[in-house]
């Protein structure tokens, strides 16, 4: 979140709400992260929730549909 804050400029609370929920998306969603075998947050957590069974609030949780509409909008 450090690279977010430091590159970018809110030019109002709902400027830095967009650009926060667009950062949060790409990272949970579409980065891979090398501390999780090169997978995504959402990745590791089906993942895990396919060997354990559940995996409830051990990774970041976008399974949310509003969440990810609510993002998909924000990007547009």
């Amino acid at each position: 979140m450090d690279e977010l804050l430091n590159e970018e400029i809110f030019d109002t609370l709902d400027d830095a709400r967009r650009k926060l929920a667009l950062w949060r998306y790409d990272y949970n969603n579409v980065r891979p992260h090398s501390s999780l075998g090169n997978q995504t947050p959402a990745e590791a957590r089906r993942a895990l929730e396919q060997f354990e069974g559940s995996a409830h609030d051990a990774l970041a949780q976008t399974d949310d549909e509003e969440y990810e509409t609510q993002t998909r909008k924000l990007s547009l």
